[in-house]
Order: structure tokens, then C-alpha cells, then sequence
């Protein structure tokens, strides 16, 4: 069983939460917002508890982390999920500094961990039909 933690109970983490609890072998240990009634509701929905970003980040027992929180904390979460040893999704953008950006690639690769960006438009048909018809020139 694979213990995971989730930054932010907006949109995105309430769908990134939802697909983590309907995974076999995976638990959602925290839910972790700064909006306290929003990550309680989720923690109350799908069996976890509300966690601070420290108290996710000092339980050994927590695998990995999904960072789906505002994108100003995205580059300082995934650089202290590295520093802990967790594996880490973050939605995209890490940062919107390429310094930033860059130091969390060191980071990440200086810890070890596993490291995803989520970009789940490059599937989206959608977008896919428009790069279609740009390559045929439509």
C-alpha cells in the first residue's frame, strides 16, 4: 500500500483526490489547503485526514505527494517534497521563474525521487484535433 498526500482541495485536487482513493494499493493519507472547510470537506469525503504542509512532509510514512495547490506554492512544495524524499505530481506550471524552475529539477535530481508535471491537455482531443489540422496545414 502506497500512502500519498495532496496539496490543495480546489478543482483539480478534488479530481486528482478522487482518482487516487479509486486506485487499489493507494491511500490518501492528508488532504492539505489553506482553506480549512475545503480540505476538511475532501478529508471527510474520502477517508483522510487534514494535514500542514509539515506534517505531510515530516511523516515517513507518506510515499508521495500530488502538488494541485495555487501555482505560487508549487515550486516551494515540490522543493520540500524533494527534500523529504517524496515522489512527487505536480500540476503544471512548477514556477513561473526558469530559475525556479531549474532549481527544483536540482532538487528533485539531487534527492532521487520520482517527478511528473501534469500536462493531461497534450491528450485532450481537442487540442489534439487542432494540432491535426496545424500539421496539414488547415
Amino acid at each position: 500500500m502506497k500512502n500519498v498526500a495532496i496539496f490543495g482541495a480546489g478543482r483539480i485536487g478534488r479530481i486528482h483526490a478522487g482518482n487516487l482513493a479509486a486506485l487499489s494499493g493507494v491511500t490518501l493519507k492528508y488532504v492539505s489547503d489553506p482553506v480549512a472547510d475545503a480540505a476538511g470537506s475532501l478529508a471527510r469525503q474520502l477517508g483522510a485526514q487534514v494535514a500542514s504542509a509539515d506534517q505531510v512532509f515530516a511523516d515517513s510514512a507518506v510515499d508521495a505527494v500530488v502538488i494541485a495547490s495555487s501555482t505560487d506554492t508549487h515550486s516551494d512544495l515540490l522543493s520540500r517534497a524533494a527534500a523529504a524524499g517524496k515522489h512527487i505530481f505536480c500540476e503544471k506550471p512548477i514556477d513561473l521563474s526558469l530559475a525556479r524552475v531549474r532549481s527544483c529539477v536540482q532538487a528533485v535530481q539531487q534527492a532521487g525521487v520520482a517527478c511528473m508535471i501534469g500536462f493531461q491537455r497534450r491528450f485532450d482531443p481537442t487540442f489534439n484535433e487542432a494540432r491535426s489540422r496545424l500539421d496539414r496545414g488547415e
